[in-house]
């Protein structure tokens, strides 16, 4: 064969080859600019995931937090006003509508707690509540069963409701405190074990 043939298909195998080397690295280059698009990608969608889950956390515990609160400060005043009720049955303060108006104002809160605290959970808080709230219904049930029966009650019926009242009132407290743990523990990030129903429940 020719020598410039030979020269002239050497530099043509040479080109193509160059040509292939190029268009293998440049294929090169795009797959690895793609996978590490990818990678880059993937991060930031989980770093985005990771944010949100941290913000609806922070926003899940407020929002917790603040039911817990107003479901204790409700109890507060319900303990207030049904003292004042049980005081006014015993003919210790005047009988006063403004006193049978803000005890039902109370139990009202109660229940209007009540209810964010059931949605938002968590579960030992949740059962803490409606225990809580289930016997402030039952000694709610009680009080209005007294108030009907006030003026035709004999001392004996009288004592008897107060023994129950007095019964009554102790296991609320029970109750209040066993919610106070439990949302003392939530906060705390200790929710994982419900604790046992409450006496008399």
């Amino acid at each position: 064969m020719d020598e410039g043939l030979v020269a002239l298909v050497t530099a043509g195998v040479g080109l193509v080859g160059a040509l292939g080397g190029a268009a293998m690295g440049g294929l090169a280059a795009v797959r690895g600019a793609r996978m590490g698009a990818e990678t880059t990608a993937r991060a930031t969608i989980e770093q985005a995931r990771t944010q949100e889950r941290a913000q609806h956390g922070y926003w899940l515990r407020n929002e917790r937090k603040r039911a817990a609160v107003l479901m204790l400060e409700a109890y507060d005043g319900f303990t207030l006003a049904a003292s004042d009720v049980t005081r006014m049955f015993d003919l210790e303060i005047e009988a006063s509508t403004d006193v049978w108006s803000a005890y039902g104002s109370s139990v009202n809160e109660i229940r209007r707690a009540y209810f964010p605290l059931r949605l938002l959970r968590p579960a030992r808080v949740h059962q803490a509540s409606r225990e809580l709230w289930q016997l402030i219904e039952q000694y709610h049930a009680a009080i209005e069963e007294w108030a009907r029966g006030i003026m035709t009650a004999t001392n004996e019926v009288r004592a008897e409701w107060r023994a129950r009242e007095e019964q009554q009132r102790y296991t609320l407290g029970r109750a209040h405190s066993d919610l106070l743990d439990a949302v003392s523990d939530s906060l705390q990030g200790n929710d994982a074990v419900l604790r046992p129903a409450t006496d008399g429940v």
